[in-house]
């Protein structure tokens, strides 16, 4: 039996102490020589001396190296984001910059120019049960005020008729509650203004006529005017359960005296849906400062109209006329041709060009445009800016200039959909061209017209074409060498497009 001594006793009765086992194992007998690892005393000793950061790193990374990510992660962005400005920016200006091969922008009428806004000079309420109310004008109308009222023989139909005498000049406004989708084929109109042959009348005249199929049709219409001294209102008012059956005719004249004041128009306007709507000439007779003359299904003929301002819109029903203007002339309907010539004046003093709208949807557009500006040095700004669009018809237009008129810039897009489109501008154009379709062919030519720059009349007058193929053609005339680059502020810009039929392009020279 063996006996532990008291040391060896006491240990025993110790409680155990919780700490790591070590267990030493045999020196190993030696190291090769050309090993990368240790020997056991040094992994041993670097072991205990890094144990108790390497114990905690095992449970719970440390708070300051997720704070080193997400700066660096913020570092790394800033950076990106400042090499995209630095290099990203200068590479994009490059990129978009005209080269050599491409100096001109392709479709670049995009002048910085507010169209104008439609605008009308006629007043109309389409409500019936307002008529007794005064009109936006602030004016009381007196309706049904007719000098004759009778049933015509033979029959239950009604015709009336009255005239008044009304202010040669201010406003003029005439309406019509009637629509298409209701009334067509039962209200039916016709609307004349021109100057009286007669020069003793010396007073402007409105007279209407009117004719009903009966009398019950004839006492729900109104024919109400509103009359002041500088103002001249006529509003017509059918109702709305109009039958198949019945039937409501228009006549209205409107004179002018041939005076030697003229009268002075500030606003002329309509809203005639059904009428047939016929301007005369008037010579020096009239001053018309803005007219507009709006209809559906209503067929305008001008014989000459000039004034400032010009809107003209119906549909199914071709436009036909003479215009004179200074500021902006809109033609526009649908399923009808389009037959105009037109004269554009621009100043050079003012700060705006001159805009041209004509817009037919389903038919011919012909037009004849002479072009007018006493330009004293070459222009800095547009002095026109043209838009002639169809979409089945056939587009034929001639822009020229006036005999009297030096160049002008005008920048002007003829646009066609399905039908050949074909333009032709005088030898004082100078610009870029761009003529394309899609399935078919694009052509511009030159004919051999003498024009000399009357700001450089050393210049000799040049064509240069920078594409020629079937379907597209990029060029530029005038006089000199053709521009480096581009200046869309300064020179003439012309687009002649279609889809499925010929574009072609004609210089006089």
């Amino acid at each position: 039996m063996i006996l532990a001594d008291e040391d060896d006793a006491q240990r025993i009765k110790d409680p155990p102490v919780a700490s790591p086992t070590v267990r030493y194992p045999e020196r190993a007998a030696g190291r090769r020589p050309c090993s990368p690892l240790p020997d056991y005393e040094t992994s041993q000793a670097l072991t205990y001396n890094n144990i108790n950061d390497s114990l905690p790193s095992l449970r719970k990374p440390p708070q300051r190296r997720r704070f080193l990510s997400w700066r660096s992660t913020l570092v790394a962005l800033v950076v990106y984001i400042l090499l995209t400005l630095v290099i990203g920016i200068p590479i994009i200006v490059k990129e978009n910059q005209p080269s050599d091969n491409e100096k001109y922008p392709s479709n670049s009428i995009a002048y910085a120019a507010p169209w104008p806004n439609k605008s009308t000079g006629s007043y109309y309420t389409p409500n019936i049960n307002n008529i007794s109310s005064p009109t936006q004008l602030g004016l009381d109308p007196v309706c049904n005020n007719w000098t004759v009222a009778a049933v015509l023989d033979g029959g239950p139909t009604m015709q009336a008729w009255t005239e008044n005498i009304v202010s040669s000049n201010g406003q003029f406004s005439l309406t019509l509650n009637a629509s298409y989708a209701r009334d067509f084929g039962i209200v039916f109109g016709d609307l004349y203004v021109g100057v009286n042959p007669d020069q003793s009348v010396q007073n402007t005249t409105l007279s209407i006529k009117m004719q009903t199929s009966n009398s019950s049709v004839f006492n729900q219409t109104f024919t109400c005017f509103s009359l002041t001294e500088n103002t001249t209102d006529l509003s017509l008012y059918v109702p709305n359960n109009l039958s198949s059956s019945d039937s409501i005719l228009y006549n209205i004249t409107l004179l002018f005296p041939q005076s030697q004041a003229p009268s002075q128009v500030n606003s002329f306007g309509t809203f005639l849906p059904l009428f047939d709507q016929h301007f005369s000439s008037f010579s020096d007779f009239v001053t018309f400062e803005k007219v507009s003359l709006e209809g559906p299904t209503s067929k305008m003929v001008i014989d000459s109209l000039s004034a400032r301002q010009v809107f003209i819109e119906t549909s199914m029903q071709p436009i036909v006329g003479n215009f004179y203007t200074s500021e902006s002339l809109v033609l526009s309907t649908i399923l009808a041709p389009i037959e105009a010539n037109i004269t554009l004046y621009n100043d050079p003093d003012s700060n705006m060009p001159t805009f041209l709208a004509i817009d037919t949807g389903n038919s011919n557009l012909t037009s004849m445009i002479t072009l007018s500006a006493p330009n004293k040095m070459p222009p800095q700004r547009p002095n026109f800016i043209a838009s002639m669009r169809t979409f089945y018809g056939t587009l034929n237009s001639t822009v020229l200039h006036d005999p009297s008129s030096p160049p002008t810039s005008i920048k002007i897009h003829a646009e066609n959909g399905v039908g050949p489109s074909s333009l032709t501008l005088d030898e004082k154009f100078q610009g870029i061209f761009q003529v394309t379709t899609k399935q078919a062919r694009a052509m511009v030519t030159k004919g051999d017209a003498q024009s000399a720059n009357p700001w450089a009349p050393d210049l000799q007058r040049d064509m240069v074409t920078t594409l020629n193929s079937t379907a597209r053609m990029y060029g530029w005339i005038g006089w000199g060498d053709q521009p480096q680059y581009w200046d869309p502020s300064q020179g003439g810009e012309v687009v002649v497009d279609t889809s499925l039929a010929d574009a072609s392009l004609y210089f006089l020279g």
